[in-house]
């Protein structure tokens, strides 16, 4: 009994306890930190990334804060996230925030949305529109954004041709920068505008007293082109402006970045395979390639020049093909060449040294650690004709495109990139490419079939016949055409015939060959293509000419394969050495070459307009009527 007494006893005495302490634990005040204060220390962690270089995670941080945020605050961070997602490559992210900011801006805030959309339009290749939105911020020009400002005013001088504005606004900016870090890059800048426009064939005449400084760059920005597209020369050139600057303070950016990369990019494997189909239904598409990558190669010094072993895949297949030649010491292999074959190597566990391969794995295929794909990708320039024509303000449009696999791979690219920047597909046909009439795709795509059937109801309706002129629909701002050179020139007469004149037509690089007499009916239409064929520079005409010199059918039909042969032995040695990525781009035959994280060579391409049947860079006095 006592026993039991003791315990009832205790245990309500427990009881007791825990009660008093949950009493007492609820009287003290619980400490809540200030809505204001959690928004300044993730401010802080945003802004901490961005230093680091996590662009992806400020640009996140703040799109979260946005999220949680009223008004003026709200359009602030998203700003600053759209900010963050240029930094980090996503333009299709940065646009779709840049959008949803209110028209109505506090003027503290204008500066911020100006440069943003500046970087935008420079980056789809409108440097016009770029310099147009960084002259609507109000000045004074804050002093935070004021570096950035004319970062960019002087990329979008170089991308328009104007290279002696543009090192004047680099120069500027140079004086307001604090650390040598900074100056180097800026430096850089300078030097990778010069090859931009001397890719344009830009004028590098210095202005009516001009300094030294500015004139020495003017003058190395003759050079600067070779060291990209043709390096195996430009040693001598950059020696000889040494000679005539020795105290120009390029030359440590010369000596310490330019020609060490130079030197990297002249040192190849000892020992390289290159696995194209040399026979059967793609051997001229291989030989083509071949020939540009051993036109790169026969630049190299002959003490230099690796070892080249060529095998046919067409011949005993592509994994037996690449067994062989890491069996037969290869330190580096280019190819295979088509979809399948690159699949067949991705998936069979074999790629054990460093390989380009000249196509694309299958989707859902991943990449081996040790493959880099390069390919002439006609869905990446649908994805660049989409964001071409968002930055040149054509939000809505129709699209006529032929009924095969090519052209539902293009819709699909497309059509993905042009939603995701905000813009949409106001009506789309699938044509027959074998089609010798293609006014029933046209007239449905058009809605003029409609606008007929709506007149004969009338005259039905009326017993009457009348005067009538069909009326195209008036919702569309563009039209995106994809076709192969044969069908294009069809297409285009057939559009204009149907009233489309006053439409801009863009299309992919395959309307386009290389033949004024053939392309006098594509008149008008805009699309993007790699230097080799609308590049006037020096470097790329020297190139053309050697082809048509010694093999004037394959420079008619195959030229883009024969420039894609050249740039994959011209970055060979880059990527042996770790020195190409996304910071590091070079102007190539077949574009700005760059490489991403998931190893796939990345192309900025060249923009043109037909005119006369040939394609003039747009940006020049002869195409800037084009908006």
């Amino acid at each position: 009994m006592n026993g039991t007494k003791t315990v009832r006893f205790a245990t309500t005495w427990i009881a007791s306890m825990i009660l008093a302490i949950a009493v007492t634990a609820c009287s003290i005040p619980t400490v809540v930190e200030p809505p204001a204060a959690v928004a300044d220390r993730q401010v802080d962690q945003a802004e901490a990334l961005s230093r680091k270089g996590d662009y992806r995670g400020a640009a996140q941080t703040y799109e979260a804060l946005a999220a949680g945020s009223p008004g003026e605050l709200r359009d602030r961070f998203l700003l600053r996230a759209a900010r963050e997602y240029v930094r980090a490559d996503d333009t299709a992210r940065a646009t779709t925030l840049l959008n949803q900011v209110s028209a109505s801006l506090p003027r503290a805030d204008f500066g911020l949305r100006s440069l943003v959309a500046a970087e935008l339009a420079l980056r789809a290749g409108r440097g016009d529109r770029a310099i147009a939105e960084l002259d609507r911020i109000p000045q004074p020009i804050p002093g935070e954004l004021s570096s950035d400002v004319l970062d960019v005013r002087a990329r979008s001088l170089f991308a328009l041709n104007r290279p002696a504005a543009a090192v004047g606004t680099a120069l500027e900016r140079e004086r307001t920068l604090n650390t040598q870090e900074a100056i180097r890059a800026n430096r850089r800048m300078i030097w990778q505008g010069l090859q931009k426009a001397a890719a344009g064939n830009a004028d590098f005449t210095a202005p009516a007293g001009a300094g030294q400084t500015l004139t020495g760059w003017l003058d190395l920005g003759r050079a600067a082109l070779g060291t990209a597209r043709n390096p195996f020369s430009a040693n001598e050139d950059i020696a000889q402006w040494r000679n005539r600057y020795p105290n120009h303070p390029a030359n440590s950016l010369l000596s310490e970045d330019i020609l060490p990369q130079l030197n990297v990019g002249l040192d190849y494997p000892t020992q390289i395979a290159l696995i194209l189909p040399l026979s059967g239904r793609q051997q001229a598409a291989g030989m083509a390639v071949r020939d540009g990558f051993l036109a790169a190669l026969l630049q190299q010094e002959a003490s230099r020049r690796p070892l080249l072993n060529v095998y046919d895949s067409a011949e005993i297949g592509a994994t037996t093909a690449y067994r062989r030649a890491v069996a037969d010491g290869a330190q580096f292999i280019v190819g295979p060449l088509t979809k399948d074959e690159v699949t067949a190597i991705a998936t069979s566990g074999e790629a054990s040294v460093l390989t380009l391969a000249l196509n694309q794995t299958a989707e859902n295929i991943q990449s081996p650690s040790m493959m880099f794909q390069f390919s002439l990708d006609p869905e990446e320039e649908a994805r660049q004709v989409a964001q071409r024509m968002i930055a040149d303000g054509r939000m809505r449009g129709l699209v006529l495109l032929p009924n095969n696999e090519w052209g539902q791979r293009v819709f699909r690219a497309f059509d993905t990139e042009l939603k995701t920047l905000g813009g949409q597909i106001a009506g789309m046909r699938f044509y027959d490419p074998s089609a010798r009439d293609y006014s029933p795709p046209i007239t449905e795509l058009l809605l003029i079939n409609e606008s007929r059937a709506r007149a004969n109801a009338l005259a039905a309706a009326l017993g009457t016949r009348f005067e009538f002129e069909p009326r195209r629909r008036g919702d569309a701002q563009f039209i995106f055409v994809g076709a192969q050179p044969v069908q294009g020139r069809s297409l285009r007469p057939a559009l204009r015939f149907h009233l489309t004149e006053d439409l801009p037509v863009y299309a992919t690089s395959d309307i386009f060959e290389p033949d004024a007499r053939a392309n006098n009916d594509l008149e008008g239409v805009i699309f993007p293509d790699m230097p080799w064929v609308i590049s006037p520079d020096a470097a790329s005409s020297q190139l053309r000419g050697t082809l048509t010199r010694y093999w004037p059918v394959r420079a008619r039909g195959r030229g883009r394969l024969y420039a894609f042969g050249f740039d994959a032995c011209r970055i060979v040695p880059l990527l042996k050495a770790g020195q190409f990525g996304t910071a590091h781009a070079i102007p190539g035959m077949t574009g700005l070459l760059s490489v991403d994280q998931n190893g796939h060579i990345k192309r900025e391409l060249d923009w043109a307009k037909v005119s006369g049947g040939r394609a003039l860079p747009l940006g020049t006095a002869a195409t800037a009527a084009v908006q």
